[in-house]
């Protein structure tokens, strides 16, 4: 080998180094490349990112860079929090709630926790339009429908339309995309769930679908029969007979699943009958009875509705809570600081003056949902989330989650719990079972809270099913009631519907190790 040779592979050979101890070289890190994204292009240019800021951690929020983008066409706007350290490289995408109008926060009480223990990388929309807080009465007039691009965003394309530039976001931070891509929404982001399972079942791995409001059109059915017969003359319940009810109830129901604890477990099997409390001759006679237009509000509020042609319906909500601030205080009962109304009349006002009626001045008292079938199937169309068909869900090998509080007055867990029982009979028992599972919190209001333990972490149980093959109702998970002290005051298992947790007759009535899940 000449010497001539000899240094041309030596000098090749320097040259590889080189080019190794460059690719070596440190990368700038994440907080540093946070601010760089503003005012880049996402999606072909049809994204704009307005501002890209790291925002410091706060426990247990890691340190995050918050990227906030818009759609050029539209008033869809999406925020992602991207971790700058410890990354799991797993997206978590937030649903919102209500009529939206703001960005989701994992922050919330109806969020799993292991967002932020897990380092998450999240993704939330403002549901198609922004309404600044504060949020006042005006928020629940819904006039955002009246603009048909905002409306189709709300209904079912907001999360669907901001996942593609969400996940582009993400590859230009972490510089590659999540492996892994999750849906958590409670109330209407519950619906907007089943919207992804029904209609996009290619975008997410596996969806925790909490409260959902899948069946819209039914619900705001329901919440106007509710709030009419309620703000009817003699029609509300006041403290004292709220009380006499929900004991009526308990005395009656709560021992059915073999304890007294305040918490009613199996409420498909609470046949209460207001017309035991009936005052004689059903005046209203004082605080010891009910009127006939008080028991009518029970029977309104506990009964099944429906259109006369069977196309929209609604099952009606099960007993208990009928005192809690958290059961039908919630939604049912009017309160002082929304001038006297409940959100059950509100929510319905707005729908049907801005989604139905297209009239801010329509007299809602004398609405008839028969009266207005051809508008609502177009709404129906563009908004519900009840197709039990799931086939294409499970054809990927997707998961779904569904959860609801028993004493929810907004989403009734009849509702979550018929809906289930239609993707069964759809799909099979075999199909259903590796799709989805649904749980139902006993004594939980509106996405958490109430007498009952509320809190488990739905998204660190989707992630084993999905990546460990691992279904939830066999991960042997315990719903806890957590005092502000962080300690648990309440644990019960989390039963896969049908079944329910049953007292085993001794032991610690507080423990989840007392109960069995019983069918």
């Amino acid at each position: 080998m000449t010497k001539l040779m000899q240094w041309l592979l030596l000098a090749a050979a320097l040259a590889t180094l080189a080019g190794c101890g460059g690719d070596d070289a440190p990368a700038m890190p994440l907080a540093e490349k946070c601010p760089t994204l503003q005012g880049k292009t996402l999606g072909n240019g049809s994204v704009v990112i307005d501002e890209a800021k790291v925002a410091a951690a706060a426990p247990p929020q890691p340190e995050y860079c918050v990227v906030t983008a818009r759609f050029k066409d539209s008033a869809l706007r999406f925020e992602a929090r991207l971790p700058t350290t410890g990354w799991n490289g797993k997206l978590a995408f937030l649903g919102g709630g209500g009529f939206d109008g703001a960005m989701p926060t994992a922050a919330a009480a109806q969020f799993s926790e292991s967002i932020f223990t897990e380092r998450y990388a999240t993704i939330g929309t403002n549901g198609g339009y922004d309404y600044p807080p504060p949020r006042d009465l005006n928020y629940f007039k819904g006039e955002f429908a009246l603009d048909a691009a905002q409306l189709l965003d709300f209904a079912q394309q907001s999360e669907h339309r901001a996942l593609p530039p969400g996940k582009e976001v993400m590859a230009q931070f972490f510089g590659t995309p999540p492996r892994r891509s999750y849906f958590e929404g409670c109330s209407m982001g519950g619906h907007d769930a089943l919207m992804q399972a029904q209609r996009f079942p290619e975008d997410f791995d596996g969806i925790v679908a909490r409260a959902p409001a899948g069946n819209v059109m039914g619900l705001f059915m329901q919440f106007n029969r509710i709030a009419r017969q309620v703000k009817a003359p003699g029609g509300a319940l006041n403290a004292a007979r709220q009380n006499l009810l929900a004991n009526a109830v308990l005395a009656q129901c709560d021992g059915l699943d073999g304890l007294n604890d305040g918490i009613i477990a199996r409420p498909a099997a609470c046949q209460f009958d207001a017309r035991v409390l009936r005052c004689t001759g059903g005046a209203d006679t004082g605080d010891s009875c009910l009127s006939d237009a008080q028991i009518a509000t029970v029977q309104a509020v506990t009964s099944p509705t429906a259109t006369a042609n069977g196309a929209w319906s609604h099952p009606g909500y099960p007993f208990g809570g009928e005192n809690a601030s958290k059961g039908w205080g919630e939604y049912i009962w009017p309160q002082t600081g929304l001038g006297g109304a409940s959100p059950q009349g509100l929510f319905s006002d707005g729908f049907i003056r801005s989604f139905i009626a297209r009239d801010a001045s329509f007299d809602t008292a004398t609405w008839n949902p028969d009266q207005w079938l051809a508008r609502m199937d177009t709404i129906g169309g563009l908004f519900g989330a009840t197709d039990p068909n799931l086939a294409p869900l499970h054809a990927r090998g997707a998961k779904l989650i569904l959860w609801n509080g028993t004493t929810d007055t907004s989403v009734s867990a009849r509702d979550t719990a018929r809906y289930y029982e239609q993707v069964v009979s759809t799909l099979g028992t075999k199909k259903a079972d590796e799709t989805v599972e649904l749980f139902l919190a006993p004594g939980v209001g509106h996405c958490f809270g109430g007498a009952g333990p509320d809190k488990v972490d739905l998204l660190q149980a989707m992630a084993t099913w999905v990546e460990q093959g691992v279904p939830a109702s066999q991960q042997k998970l315990v719903l806890r009631r957590v005092e502000a002290s962080g300690a648990t005051a309440m644990a019960r298992p989390m039963c896969k519907y049908p079944a329910y947790p049953r007292y085993k007759g001794t032991g610690d009535a507080n423990a989840a190790a007392s109960f069995d899940c019983v069918n």
